[in-house]
């Protein structure tokens, strides 16, 4: 399932590359939708996850994640913020997503 997380950031990251080079309005509301599904994809990769979640080494009040599962968490997390960039673009409140650097 790490590969699986891996996969998905790879193919949104393309799929931003594709945006950020070609100014199209419609091509942004597809890759909108599209970052909407893979953030659905990954929270169902995280919730079904079933390896080791948390690490052997648990001091006391503290439990750490495995490094299989942190790379999931963070990865939903990341896409998570870019579909929230994703929204506010597309909406007009903010073009730091697709602002000209």
């Amino acid at each position: 399932m790490p590969f699986i997380a891996i996969l998905i950031d790879v193919l949104t990251l393309g799929a931003y590359f594709l945006q950020l080079n070609n100014d199209s309005r419609t091509l942004r509301f597809l890759g909108l939708i599209f970052q909407g599904i893979m953030t659905i994809l990954l929270l169902i990769v995280m919730i079904a996850y079933h390896g080791k979640r948390y690490s052997n080494y648990r001091p006391a009040g503290y439990s750490y994640l495995t490094i299989r599962y942190a790379l999931i968490i963070f990865s939903f997390l990341i896409n998570a913020i870019v579909l929230f960039l994703y929204i506010l673009n597309f909406t007009g409140a903010n073009d730091l997503i697709f602002s000209s650097f």
